[in-house]
């Protein structure tokens, strides 16, 4: 038997919790929660760990070299780099407005990156 930590972020409450997983990888236990949502977040957590993806894309023609963006749907926590690593080729021009798609399907996962500010020249 194993054990594992995860701090609940369900809430405002921060919970460090207590997994018990068998030999198969299977939660017998969760402790330390103290709101309905948290054995959810927990269990949710453990099984398939989910990341909004936060990034910088290059410019042209802009006098910031830099654009920030982030995907509109969380992403599995394992593809987070491999998404970065797709982002990194990718260069916008203005005029982009906030919430601008920026990049459509990353990754074939039909989540879509957008803008996070507006672009002029």
């Amino acid at each position: 038997m194993v054990e594992e930590k995860i701090i609940c972020i369900g809430c405002p409450l921060g919970c460090e919790t207590n997994l018990k997983i068998d030999d198969q990888g299977e939660v017998i236990k969760i402790t330390g929660y103290k709101c309905k949502e948290g054995r959810q977040y927990v269990l949710e957590e453990y099984r398939s760990p989910v990341r909004v993806l936060t990034a910088t894309v290059l410019t042209q023609s802009s006098a910031r070299p830099l654009f920030p963006v982030r995907s509109n749907r969380p992403l599995l926590k394992t593809q987070l780099k491999e998404a970065a690593k797709a982002l990194a080729g990718v260069k916008v021009k203005p005029p982009i407005r906030v919430g601008q798609t920026i990049l459509s399907n990353l990754m074939n996962t039909g989540v879509d990156v957008i803008a996070t500010d507006d672009l002029t020249y």
